[in-house]
């Protein structure tokens, strides 16, 4: 038995073992994060398990057409009465146990799916796979384990997942394993003319209008090899829009013709900063987001700063022009 059936063999014992299943991922899900809860939860579900999908923030609008999204609460803190059934925790694709911001979860049972490098093994049982490349990839030996058939709905999340992770197979993890997922995937349901279109061809007039506010803070830096743009609650406030609208815009900037790494503040609340930041090539991110507290990949890494904007600026931006000149 390879390493990954048998750590995903961990796994389906574990929610076999279990009563009520908690499933929950980082702030501000991505694909990856809700496709694979989704999945997920209706895995649960075949094995005759209880399964609830608890996150702290909000999904963005392109993930609304996911089957079963209605099963995904959003909350500041998971209510005691849920608290008190659940007898398993599953953190997906969180790199440490503080990532989903609900702390009063970390003393039940805790199974830790994911793919990043830096993960500490914080779970009772760890399916950890940085060559994954996707966490809902690593959810289909899962489901080998447990015995469960793919469905066309969990097929879909999944897909989703792998195609999000992936940057549309565009990245360097769209790897031969990624292709036979996404394979195994279609033949299974997902459809990925259908997903693509809702991913990307659904997008609500809030998110242009915010888009336009921030790519009007686009600065160039270092022979413009650096792209900067910032968003702030009141650029929220005047387009409309919401903290989890700013998905993927990073990724416009970091197109841009010479850019290596781009760099997204984003100042919503007081003294509080959260910041994301994109490469291209051998610079290697992550390092910067693990020296504040953040983590991530080498070519996709995010963190969250405590202080005002201009402190952020001042205190990560010089860290970025050290990355480019060690490449």
């Amino acid at each position: 038995m390879s390493n990954t059936a048998g750590k995903a063999l961990e796994v389906a014992q574990a929610l076999s073992s279990a009563r009520f299943v908690l499933i929950t991922s980082h702030r501000s899900p991505d694909g990856d994060a809700l496709g694979s809860e989704l999945a997920l939860w209706e895995m649960c579900g075949l094995l005759g398990r209880q399964a609830v999908v608890v996150n702290r923030d909000p999904h963005p609008a392109s993930l609304a057409f996911l089957p079963n999204l209605a099963k995904a609460q959003v909350t500041e803190r998971v209510p005691a009465e849920l608290l008190d059934q659940v007898d398993l925790v599953v953190f997906l694709e969180c790199p440490g146990p503080e990532r989903p911001g609900f702390p009063e979860l970390l003393p039940k049972p805790l199974v830790n799916v994911d793919h990043h490098l830096d993960n500490p093994l914080y779970g009772t049982v760890n399916f950890v796979d940085p060559e994954a490349p996707a966490v809902g990839e690593m959810l289909l030996a899962v489901a080998d384990a447990a015995g469960v058939a793919l469905t066309p709905t969990m097929a879909t999340c999944l897909y989703t997942a792998l195609v999000t992770d992936t940057g549309d197979f565009r990245y360097s993890n769209a790897t031969p394993r990624a292709f036979a997922a996404a394979q195994r995937l279609v033949e299974a349901g997902a459809q990925p003319a259908a997903i693509a279109e809702a991913l990307n061809d659904h997008v609500p007039a809030r998110v242009i209008r915010l888009q336009a506010l921030v790519l009007g803070t686009l600065e160039l830096q270092a022979d413009g090899r650096v792209a900067v743009i910032t968003c702030t609650a009141d650029m929220l406030q005047t387009a409309g829009a919401f903290p989890e609208d700013t998905e993927d815009m990073i990724n416009i900037v970091r197109a841009i013709d010479g850019v290596k790494v781009a760099v997204f503040f984003k100042a919503f609340a007081p003294d509080t900063v959260r910041v994301s930041l994109r490469s291209k090539g051998p610079i290697n991110v992550q390092k910067l987001a693990a020296a504040f507290g953040g983590g991530g990949h080498e070519n996709a890494s995010g963190l969250t700063f405590h202080g005002d904007l201009p402190q952020a600026r001042a205190a990560i931006l010089p860290g970025v022009l050290q990355l480019l000149e060690k490449a």
